[in-house]
């Protein structure tokens, strides 16, 4: 039977490659360069004396060993293969361009290639050129060698007509930014190697999040301690092609090994390096071809340097752990920032106890990322808002031990990872029942001082000095579901542009054409109603037992005028609001409390959209106890023990001070 072979043409070529782009493509002649033991390799650039700026010629240079004309067939006649990739090679080469591709990416941002190379054979200095033109790359063409007058190796690789896309410009904001990233760990390791553009050293600095020389003591099989220095990196950016690895180096800072960290891949951006130097390694001799298994049986001649290996291997491990932990923290604080701007986070009211399940809740998130990031890896917008809505659900049940077999379908967790999220689901639960403590024990606070304000007139509270100050910090006392619109001083004007505000987002100056619009409400707070999903309004009218023992049709006619100013402002008039507005004081007359339609509930007026109260503030303070009451017998506290203050001024500092207050 006959024999053919494929044929690869040079568009088969190009599309093989169609992934590179210029700044990828550039690199690769940089990587033969260090591939060929260089330790210089510099870009020079031409740009054309124009606005534009754009590439007329470059040239890439470097210091290595050069292309040895008899190997000229091996290293490029084959694509897709090479003699790097071909010859068993220690581990300690860091050898890139394996492919035998990388000589043919000039296409992406040139038309033509050529190679000016000298090499030492035999103790001669040899050299001849090479070209290739993008139009045909699956062909080259070659000089005859010849001596060179040259007492040093290395290459010159030319590139001609220039794509139009490089330019000052794009060697600023691309490609420098694309070789940082890129060689970055590669420099740092090579202390001896330098990329120059025109002559400048790149710098790769900003990239290095953190740095630190450390020292690692390791004992051997006989006891004997073993001292290991090096240095820890974490990066800010992901190299191009590298994982986070631990780096061997000999004292000559030659690699004699290299090995990817147990902390690749666990979706937390935790881009690291360790560089350990030591003529220790100079031992190892584990091969390219080597797997895993035998890597580790094998690494070195004797069992006693293999068991010291092994251990180093462990604190390298455990100082990388601890390296990781502060560098969560912080990334949680960032993950819960992206997912506010996202807006995947279960939304949460403004009253006193969503803020404390709110926070519960972002403490818990952050905790969790602590424990798995992973949890968090690959998400769209749509499964971050689910994940985050099942998580707060699962939060608010009695399932959260279910939370498991949740992130067992999700992620595989490890027994490690299943004992860590179960103290996180013990600590959660117990900063959530502390902090509820903590805030029923400042209410009742709130709840004793100000029976004290109200109720013990030798205090003289005045209404607007003490009550309303109270009342404005603490308006949780009229319901959880509100938020506060503006107290006192405040005219019906500015209230309807603020509430405006609130609802609508609409920010622009309002009129209203009352008699009653200068008049000013105590305390004005908004809400929505659940059932209905419309707003929900109180207006609140108090008045101090101190100065006025029994409310009268007099306070009363006072919040009809609110009520009346309301009802007559079209700003006012959604038909989905309701308005509920409430007379407080220490009691009522007789004349008042016949007129009361609901004597139980205070009921005086109604209308299709309002409702006025007329209450007792011993009435008010019941329902606030009745509202805590499950809260107040399950925590059986103390509360006469609860106030140290002794005065007025100390009781006003005290509330002042308690966390239970809404602002």
């Amino acid at each position: 039977m006959e024999s053919n072979e494929v044929v690869l043409t040079s568009r088969s070529i190009q599309h093989i490659l169609k992934s590179y782009n210029p700044e990828k493509a550039i690199s690769e002649y940089i990587w033969n360069g260090f591939d060929a033991n260089a330790t210089e390799v510099n870009i020079n650039i031409k740009y054309a004396n124009n606005e534009f700026g754009f590439a007329e010629s470059m040239a890439i240079i470097d210091n290595g060993d050069g292309i040895c004309y008899e190997e000229l067939p091996e290293k490029f006649k084959v694509f897709y293969d090479s003699t790097k990739r071909k010859e068993k090679k220690s581990k300690s080469d860091l050898i890139h361009g394996k492919n035998g591709y990388g000589r043919l990416t000039f296409f992406k941002f040139a038309r033509f290639a050529s190679w000016h190379t000298r090499y030492l054979l035999k103790d001669t200095m040899y050299e001849y050129d090479i070209d290739i033109n993008s139009d045909n790359l699956k062909s080259y063409q070659k000089s005859d060698k010849q001596l060179s007058d040259s007492n040093t190796c290395g290459t010159v690789v030319s590139f001609k007509d220039i794509n139009k896309d490089i330019s000052l410009t794009y060697v600023n904001e691309k490609l420098i930014p694309y070789l940082q990233i890129r060689f970055a760990w590669f420099l740092e390791v090579k202390k001896d190697a330098k990329i120059l553009i025109n002559g400048e050293e790149l710098n790769y600095r900003s990239v290095i999040g953190d740095r630190e020389d450390v020292k690692f003591e390791v004992f051997d099989s006989d006891h004997t301690k073993h001292s290991f220095h090096g240095v820890y990196i974490n990066w800010n950016k992901k190299s191009a092609d590298e994982y986070s690895n631990f780096y061997f180096l000999n004292n000559d800072y030659k690699i004699k090994y290299k090995k990817t960290t147990k902390l690749n891949k666990k979706g937390d951006n935790f881009y690291h390096s360790l560089i350990i130097v030591d003529d220790f390694f100079n031992e190892i001799t584990v091969s390219e071809m080597s797997d895993e298994e035998s890597e580790n049986k094998n690494m070195f001649d004797s069992e006693k340097n293999r068991l010291l290996f092994k251990e180093l291997e462990k604190e390298l491990n455990d100082f990388l752990a601890g390296k990781r932990r502060p560098f969560l923290k912080r990334q949680a604080n960032s993950v819960i920032k992206d997912f506010e701007k996202e807006n995947v986070m279960p939304n949460f009211g403004s009253n006193s106890w969503d803020l404390l399940r709110k926070q519960s809740f972002v403490d818990f998130v952050k905790e969790l990322y602590e424990v798995r990031p992973s949890v968090f890896m690959k998400l769209n917008i749509d499964q971050k808002r689910i994940f985050l809505e099942l998580l707060n659900l699962v939060m608010d049940t009695k399932e959260r031990d279910n939370l498991f077999s949740i992130l067992d379908s999700v992620i595989d967790l490890s027994t490690d990872d299943r004992a860590k999220f179960a103290k996180l689901l013990e600590t959660t639960r117990l900063k959530q029942v502390v902090s509820t403590i903590n805030l029923i024990k400042d209410r009742i606070m709130v709840v004793e001082d100000l029976k004290k304000v109200l109720f013990d007139h030798g205090l003289k509270a005045g209404e607007v000095k003490h009550l309303q100050q109270i009342i404005v910090n603490h308006y949780w006392i009229f319901g959880e579901e509100y938020n506060l619109v503006c107290a006192e001083e405040v005219k019906f004007t500015q209230a309807l542009e603020k509430y405006r505000y609130l609802l609508l987002g609409i920010e622009k100056k309002e009129y209203i054409e009352h008699p009653d619009k200068y008049k000013e409400m105590d305390l004005f707070l908004t809400g929505k109603d659940f059932q209905y999903n419309s707003p929900k309004n109180l207006v609140v009218e108090i008045k101090n037992p101190t100065n006025i023992s029994k409310l009268t049709y007099k306070e009363f006619d006072q919040i009809q005028h609110y009520e009346d100013v309301i009802i007559h402002t079209d700003a006012f008039n959604d038909n989905r609001e309701s308005w509920n507005f409430i007379l407080v004081g220490q009691d009522i007359d007789d004349h008042l409390y016949s007129m009361l339609k609901n004597k139980k509930t205070g009921l005086a007026s109604m209308s299709e959209r309002s409702r006025i109260y007329v209450k007792r503030w011993s009435e008010i303070i019941n329902d606030i106890e009745f509202r805590h009451k499950y809260l107040l017998d399950k925590l059986k506290i103390e509360r006469e023990h609860l106030s140290n203050a002794e005065n007025l001024p100390e009781l006003m500092n005290e509330l002042q001070k308690n966390d239970a207050a809404m602002s």
